[in-house]
């Protein structure tokens, strides 16, 4: 079956002052079709730059040194902009890390909601009784008479959920949500956290999930990508990823989980070292200064993709068996 998005090799690098940042470095990722994928790593290790370039919004300073990005077949790098517009939301949506910048301030929801219908032939009777159903399926109360509110009148969870009804109102073949609880605090995160479990349930499409969140990721993923300042270093299903991971970065991070801590403790395991500056990429593999597990050969030989099982890749000299 072909997959839903299929990335192969994608480079890209950031043009400063100070010369460029490599950002991604070889990335392959495919997304299959009706699965939820769900992207982990620190901050910086280059999860949102990948979702950007999907949909190729990638700031002005951005360079795609070399890779393609395919969606359905189709190559998103040669798109035109005519073609990306009509990509992005009736074929593509996203879901934006912070709900509070992600509306239009000055212009109601329902208002929203109607003008995203525009490449449908319905009358605007309709349209708003599309919206109104919408916002009933992603929980907000009273739909009917919130459909005249304004961005400022909802809470941070509530303009979430606003923004999750309007990724999903052309019903998307892909649903990008990147990082969709992170500027939400608990509370409201585990009510997105609930949103998105009614949705896998009902949704007729893919899903590229990017958390931080391990036990968002447990729940609701497929499988499971991680990354690490730039490159992937370990695929696999959530089975795997959680009982049995292979990359130390991988192990790193689910020690980290408090979710996954024994006892209580006053201070949280944290993987030492910091992440390596992407002006100047080591010749090893990248994870090495901070690795407990590293060989000689981590820190000037790169590792490439070991195959452990047809589901489950890993970049580590760990893996080789001679």
């Amino acid at each position: 079956m072909t997959p839903v998005l299929s990335i192969k090799n994608l480079s890209i690098d950031f043009l400063t002052s100070g010369g460029p940042v490599h950002a991604l470095r070889e990335v392959n990722l495919c997304i299959p079709q009706n699965r939820i994928v769900g992207i982990v790593g620190e901050s910086g290790s280059g999860k949102s730059t990948v979702v950007s370039a999907v949909i190729r919004l990638l700031a002005n300073n951005a360079d795609v040194r070399s890779g393609e990005i395919e969606f359905e077949g189709r190559d998103i790098l040669a798109m035109s902009e005519i073609e990306l517009r009509t990509l992005r939301g009736e074929e593509i949506a996203m879901v934006f890390q912070d709900p509070m910048t992600a509306q239009t301030p000055v212009l109601s929801i329902g208002q929203q909601m109607i003008d995203i219908q525009y490449r449908r032939s319905l009358s605007r009777k309709e349209k708003r009784q599309k919206a109104i159903d919408m916002l009933t399926r992603v929980g907000i109360p009273d739909p009917s008479d919130r459909m005249d509110q304004y961005p400022h009148q909802f809470s941070g969870g509530m303009r979430q959920r606003i923004s999750i009804a309007m990724s999903l109102m052309m019903s998307p073949k892909l649903l990008i949500a990147d990082e969709p609880t992170t500027a939400l605090d608990v509370t409201l995160e585990a009510q997105i956290i609930h949103l998105f479990r009614e949705l896998r349930k009902s949704f007729d499409g893919s899903i590229v999930l990017v958390s931080h969140n391990l036990g968002l990721i447990a729940e609701l993923c497929d499988e499971v990508v991680v990354m690490y300042a730039g490159e992937v270093v370990e695929r696999a299903t959530v089975d795997d990823i959680f009982n049995r991971a292979a990359h130390p970065y991988t192990q790193a991070l689910l020690d980290c989980d408090p979710a996954r801590l024994d006892e209580l403790t006053a201070k949280l395991p944290t993987i030492t070292g910091d992440v390596p500056d992407l002006q100047g990429i080591p010749a090893g593999c990248i994870f090495a200064s901070r690795c407990n597990q590293k060989l000689e050969q981590c820190t000037f030989n790169r590792p490439p993709a070991f195959t452990i099982t047809e589901s489950h890749d890993v970049c580590c000299h760990l893996m080789r068996n001679d």
